[in-house]
């Protein structure tokens, strides 16, 4: 749905946190046969009169009889903490894990969504609520409890699995939208960000990315090897992907990925003289390795120089059965091999079409067209 599109379908629905025992028990009784037990309405009353901001009624604006609810559980330390462990009660979730309206909860966990049709826009109108700055770093979880529900969760940016102050959850999802969450939940090719976090590794996107590519590049290999410019710069870096590694927001590394039938070649690991004792070449290969699963592949080809092989063997690499020993720029080389797993959440066909098409690298949050997708839902 474009964004006009999604403004007259908003100005079709209405969303209210007035609630009432009737409507709650209506609704609840349609909810539990589309998506399984949920919990009694005095329950539900109960939660909405600690905090009104939990509980919103969603109808269409030529009807005042509400259609549908989304359930928030809006907690406090203590409540996030039951979340993680396993011990929270959500069928009768207790008052002192929650907290009042107008505080800042430590956790946002999202207790039911039941906006049947056109209904499902109004989650527009709860993620501008939750927006605000009482709330807009607080991160968001969810369950889905069916596969629909699911491709909803996933068309909103959640990601599902998560690590989060020591537990550990793959059947979850969440919304990352505090600095910590958001950071460990980025992958290793996508973890710099200018301004928020200076220190990473992103995928080349524009070409003043690949002018920095270039120059450490130059750096290296013309500068300190005297490679040939036309061996350097070979004609393939516009048909290849490449890494870059920052430290403090300055490029100190690069490296480039061409990617082929059944198998990925990693090639021109590149790290500035400065900064060879640190970890980033480590880092970089770890990210480019982490980027050929999540593309769903399963052997990655490379050339290795033959006094630096032990390094390449630290990420599984092996020397390529039969391989082909030769000299690029005056240095020994071999072929190298890794047999790796795609990533549990490769992109794949069954994927959703928006995370098809997000920018490369970026496949675990949404992307520019996605503004309004959660209309979709």
């Amino acid at each position: 749905m474009n964004k006009h599109a999604l403004q007259r379908a908003l100005a079709r629905v209405k969303v209210t946190n007035h609630v009432d025992l009737m409507n709650v028990t209506r609704l609840l009784v349609q909810a539990e046969a589309a998506i399984g037990a949920l919990t009694r309405p005095d329950v539900i009353l109960k939660v909405a009169n600690h905090n009104p901001d939990s509980i919103w009624l969603f109808s269409k604006h030529d009807s005042e009889k509400p259609e549908g609810f989304h359930a928030f559980l809006l907690l406090n330390q203590k409540g996030k903490r039951q979340l993680l462990d396993g011990t929270l009660d959500l069928h009768n979730p207790p008052l002192d894990c929650m907290v009042r309206q107008g505080e800042s909860p430590a956790i946002i966990y999202v207790w039911a969504l039941f906006t049947p049709g056109i209904l499902a826009v109004g989650m527009n109108t709860m993620l501008d609520h939750f927006a605000s700055p009482r709330y807009a770093h607080v991160d968001m979880i969810s369950r889905a409890a069916t596969a629909h529900g699911e491709r909803a969760m996933l068309r909103l940016g959640f990601v599902k699995g998560f690590a989060l102050d020591g537990f550990e959850h793959q059947d979850l999802f969440i919304l990352a939208r505090s600095d910590k969450a958001r950071q460990s939940q980025r992958p290793r090719y996508d973890s710099y960000e200018r301004g928020l976090y200076p220190t990473g590794i992103t995928v080349v996107h524009e070409i003043n990315d690949l002018m920095k590519v270039a120059a450490i590049r130059s750096a290296v290999y013309i500068g300190e090897q005297s490679c040939p410019y036309d061996e350097e710069f070979d004609g393939n870096d516009f048909a290849a992907t490449h890494l870059l590694a920052y430290v403090n927001d300055e490029p100190v590394g690069c490296m480039r990925l061409r990617f082929f039938g059944d198998f990925a070649k990693l090639e021109r690991l590149a790290i500035r003289k400065e900064y060879r004792k640190s970890r980033v070449a480590f880092q970089i290969v770890r990210a480019s390795v982490d980027l050929c699963r999540a593309k769903g592949f399963r052997r990655i080809y490379g050339h290795a120089r033959k006094d630096l092989l032990h390094f390449w063997k630290h990420f599984g690499f092996n020397v390529k059965d039969d391989a082909t020993e030769f000299d690029f720029s005056g240095i020994d080389f071999v072929e190298m091999l890794d047999e790796i797993h795609p990533a549990n959440d490769a992109i794949s066909l069954t994927d959703d079409p928006y995370r098809i098409i997000r920018p490369e690298g970026q496949w675990s949050r949404p992307g520019i067209l996605e503004g309004a997708v959660a209309s979709a839902m």
